[in-house]
C-alpha cells in the first residue's frame, strides 16, 4: 500500500516538473499604467546653464512615459507655458525664505517657442522639446524663468500631478564666472580672506564686489566692479560698475590653467578714502594642479 502511494506522488512530481518546463510562461500584461511626467521636475525648480558667445543655445524639457511595456506606436505630448506656476513657485519660496527674490517670466523675444509638443517614439520611453534660447538684452540683476506644463497627449495616459510642472530658470555663465576664493590686500599689508561670485555680464566680461564689500544686491550699484578679459584670454581691464568708486591701477591679468585672477585697483569709499588693493583668487571648482600659491 505504502509503495503504491510512493509511485502515485513520484509520478505526480514529474508531471509538475514537465509541465513547468515545457509551458509558456503566463502573460500578465502590463504590470502597472504608462504615466506622463516631466525630467527634473521635482519641486518644479530647475536651473540650466547657458553660456554667453555659445552657438545654439537652448533650453531642454524632457518628457518621460513610465510604463512595464514600451509604447507601441508614437505619442505626442503637448505641452504649454503656465505662468500661473511660477507665481506659485514665487509665493511658495517667498514663504520659507525672507531673501528671496522673485523669477520673472522669461521674455519672449529671448526665446521660439513655435511648437510646443514632444514626440516619443514607439518602443521608446522619452522625448525632447527644445526650444531656442537668446540671451540678448536680458537684465543681469533679474533670474528669467520659463514654466513649462503637461497640458494633453495623443494616448490619454495619465499625467504624474507632481512632475507635470517645471519652471526653467535661466543661468548665464560664460569660461571665467563662478564662485572664487583667496585674499584681498588692502597695501600696504592688510590683508583679509574674501569669496567673491564672479557674474557672467558677456563672453567675456564679469562683474564681482569690490575688495571686502558688501556684494549684496542692494549695493549694486556701489560696490562693484567690471572684469573685462582681453581676446587672449589673459589680461585684464578693471571698470567701475554703475556708481561705484574704482580705477584700474594696471597690471592685472588671468591664470588660465589655474583659474585664477590677480587684480590691481583702487577704490574710493563714502568717506573719500582711497585704497590701493591687490587681489587674488581662484575658482574654487577649479582641478587642482600644483600647490604652488595663487
Amino acid at each position: 500500500m505504502r509503495s503504491n502511494i510512493l509511485k502515485h506522488i513520484l509520478l505526480f512530481s514529474s508531471a509538475c516538473f514537465f509541465w513547468s518546463c515545457t509551458s509558456e510562461p503566463a502573460d500578465f500584461g502590463e504590470q502597472y499604467k504608462k504615466t506622463l511626467y516631466i525630467v527634473n521636475s521635482r519641486d518644479m525648480l530647475y536651473v540650466g546653464e547657458h553660456a554667453y558667445g555659445s552657438e545654439n543655445n537652448s533650453m531642454q524639457f524632457s518628457v518621460y512615459c513610465a510604463s512595464s511595456e514600451p509604447i507601441k506606436s508614437d505619442l505626442t505630448v503637448q505641452l504649454e507655458i503656465n505662468p500661473k506656476a511660477l507665481d506659485s513657485l514665487n509665493k511658495k519660496s517667498a514663504l520659507g525664505n525672507p531673501l528671496y527674490t522673485d523669477k520673472q517670466l522669461l521674455p519672449k523675444e529671448n526665446y521660439t517657442s513655435t511648437d510646443l509638443s514632444v514626440t516619443i517614439r514607439a518602443n521608446e520611453q522619452y522625448g525632447v522639446l527644445d526650444i531656442p534660447f537668446d540671451p540678448q538684452n536680458l537684465d543681469p540683476d533679474i533670474s528669467y524663468a520659463l514654466p513649462i506644463t503637461i497640458a494633453s497627449n495623443s494616448a490619454g495616459y495619465d499625467v504624474n500631478e507632481e512632475l507635470s510642472t517645471m519652471v526653467y530658470e535661466v543661468k548665464m555663465i560664460n569660461g571665467f564666472s563662478g564662485d572664487f576664493a583667496g585674499s584681498s590686500i588692502e597695501l600696504p599689508k592688510t590683508i583679509r580672506s574674501v569669496q567673491p561670485v564672479l557674474k557672467a555680464i558677456s563672453s567675456n566680461s564679469i562683474r564681482m564686489p569690490i575688495h571686502t564689500l558688501s556684494g549684496e544686491a542692494k549695493y549694486i550699484k556701489t560696490n562693484f566692479m567690471l572684469l573685462n578679459i582681453g581676446t587672449d584670454s589673459t589680461s585684464v581691464t578693471i571698470k567701475p560698475w554703475l556708481d561705484a568708486k574704482i580705477t584700474d591701477s594696471g597690471k592685472s591679468y588671468y591664470d588660465r590653467k589655474k583659474q585664477s585672477f590677480y587684480l590691481r585697483y583702487t577704490y574710493t569709499n563714502e568717506e573719500g578714502e582711497t585704497f590701493d588693493i591687490e587681489e587674488k583668487i581662484i575658482n574654487i571648482n577649479a582641478p587642482v594642479t600644483d600647490t604652488e600659491e595663487l
